[in-house]
C-alpha cells in the first residue's frame, strides 16, 4: 500500500527521531490503517536521504507481520531508492519496556533483508 506523502513529509531523514516523525504523522492521518496490528513499511530514501516513498509493506497480527524480501524491495527497485529504511511496530495495550526493543526474530529478519540488500544494491540503514 503506497502512502501519499504531503510536502511536509518528503524530507531529508538524518536520525530515527525525523524517520519516527514523520511515521507518526501519517499513521495519525491513515485511519483507516488498523493501529491495533503490527505493521512492517519501507520508506526508500535517494542519495541525499530525501524520502521517496513510504510503503507499507504488511499488516499482520497483533504480535507479527510476516515479510519476504520480495515485498520489502519491490517498491524500491521501481522507483529507483538507493537507501531503505525500515520500520515494524509492537502493539498490545501492556507494553512493556523490553517491547520496545527488537525481538530475536525481528533481528533475525533485519540480517536477512540486509543480506538481500547487499546483493541489489539498496543499503538497509
Amino acid at each position: 500500500m503506497n502512502i501519499p506523502l504531503t510536502k511536509k513529509e518528503k524530507v531529508r531523514v538524518n536520525s530515527p527521531e525525523r524517520i519516527f516523525k514523520v511515521m507518526k504523522e501519517i499513521l495519525l492521518r491513515e485511519n483507516e490503517i488498523e493501529q491495533e496490528q503490527e505493521h512492517f513499511w519501507t520508506i526508500g530514501l535517494a542519495p541525499n536521504n530525501m524520502i521517496k516513498y513510504v510503503e507499507l509493506v504488511s499488516l499482520g497480527a497483533m504480535d507479527q507481520a510476516l515479510v519476504k524480501p520480495m515485498q520489502v524491495f519491490r517498491v524500491g527497485v521501481l522507483k529507483g531508492a538507493i537507501k531503505l529504511v525500515m520500520v515494524h511496530n509492537h502493539t498490545g495495550p501492556d507494553l512493556l519496556e523490553h517491547d520496545l526493543f527488537p525481538s530475536d526474530g525481528d533481528n533475525d529478519v533485519t540480517d536477512r533483508m540486509i543480506q538481500v540488500g547487499k546483493i541489489l544494491g539498496i543499503k538497509v540503514i
